[in-house]
């Protein structure tokens, strides 16, 4: 399943070139850095309802298999990872500025 980023949660210039910068996405917008294309950005309305329904299923797919791998664990020892995860990756996000 893709990466899911919510730009709400990011930093205002980021959101605000997504916001205004791009505008309203009526066909792909390739993203690249350089000559090195790193993203393309396709709006909804350019999936057919197959290719719509094939990635709501791979995304409950994943949902199944979390929850089975959780299944039995206390949810206070599940936060306890989530927490300990999100303290890493913000260490390392505050290495790398």
């Amino acid at each position: 399943m893709p990466q899911r980023i919510d730009l709400a949660k990011m930093k205002k210039p980021v959101r605000d070139f997504f916001m205004h910068g791009l505008g309203p996405l009526r066909e792909p917008v390739e993203l690249v850095f350089g000559e090195t294309p790193v993203a393309k950005i396709v709006p909804p309305t350019e999936f057919s309802e197959a290719e719509k329904q094939r990635i709501l299923d791979e995304g409950w797919s994943v949902v199944e298999k979390a929850r089975a791998r959780t299944k039995g664990i206390p949810a206070s020892v599940i936060q306890k990872s989530v927490d300990a995860a999100v303290r890493e990756v913000r260490a390392r996000h505050d290495q790398r500025q």
